[in-house]
């Protein structure tokens, strides 16, 4: 993934509209954790795709999915 998308990441888990501990309670994992999977920096730790997936259920938040979409030359679009 592209730093941008990494950063995107991050910024949802950790300042998105989900408190931290609520959203790592909600993923069954612990604010410990999720704080190591979403850290670009540390490599030891990754987070996959179902949870990234859960993380934007819960969280409403899809703009790591848009620059996704986006890095591949694709555009999303809401079903609502």
């Amino acid at each position: 993934m592209t730093d941008k998308i990494d950063k995107a990441i991050q910024d949802l888990v950790m300042n998105g509209p989900v408190p931290l501990e609520e959203l790592a309670d909600k993923l069954g994992k612990t604010v410990k954790t999720l704080v190591r999977e979403v850290n670009p920096d540390d490599k030891k730790a990754k987070l996959g795709a179902e949870t990234l997936v859960e993380i934007m259920r819960i969280t409403g938040g899809v703009e790591p999915l848009r620059l996704m979409a986006e890095e591949l030359d694709y555009m999303i679009e809401s079903s609502e």
